[in-house]
């Protein structure tokens, strides 16, 4: 990764806290393939760039072996296909598929400027995180709490009010 793209993902985290927003991943699987078929792939927190890294993390990590270098990314990362894929395109152990497949995509394409493949059924957008709003909304509620709000008959208190 250059150091613009690095630079450039600290100021996506930045700007999605300061918008107090979060990468939502929508959709399904469409079953085309695509993500299979060029690929960058990383192991713990290096992407992988050159052969000799590849056959030395293959050890440890088997399932590089169900991918086959066929190029280099701009960046000089190394661009993968898999070789488990069928004429159509698709999965032949789609089951027995590694984990890297079964969680794609994740939000780190997002973070690392990069983009889903065309016609894929999954999408991501930046959304409000509803939980840090909520959060936001507890503590700027005069200072009482959620439970101060309900009594011990789960019946709502309202501050300021007496019980009747």
């Amino acid at each position: 990764m250059s150091i613009f793209s690095k630079i450039a993902s600290i100021f996506r985290i930045w700007k999605l806290k300061k918008r107090r927003q979060a990468v939502v991943i929508r959709g399904s699987c469409n079953m085309c393939g695509k993500c299979c078929q060029e690929v960058c792939l990383y192991v713990g927190s290096k992407w992988l760039r050159t052969e000799k890294q590849v056959r030395k993390e293959a050890i440890k990590n088997p399932y590089l072996n169900h991918f086959k270098i066929f190029g280099k990314t701009d960046d000089g990362f190394l661009k993968f296909t898999c070789t488990r894929l069928n004429e159509n395109g698709t999965c032949s152990d789609y089951e027995g598929r590694p984990l890297l497949c079964k969680k794609f995509p994740t939000t780190s394409i997002y973070f690392q400027h990069g983009q889903l493949p065309e016609g894929c059924g999954f999408r991501m957008s930046t959304e409000m995180d509803f939980e840090k709003v909520l959060d936001d909304a507890r503590e700027t509620n005069d200072g009482l709490e959620y439970d101060e709000y309900i009594d011990s008959n789960d019946s709502i208190k309202i501050p300021g009010k007496k019980d009747s």
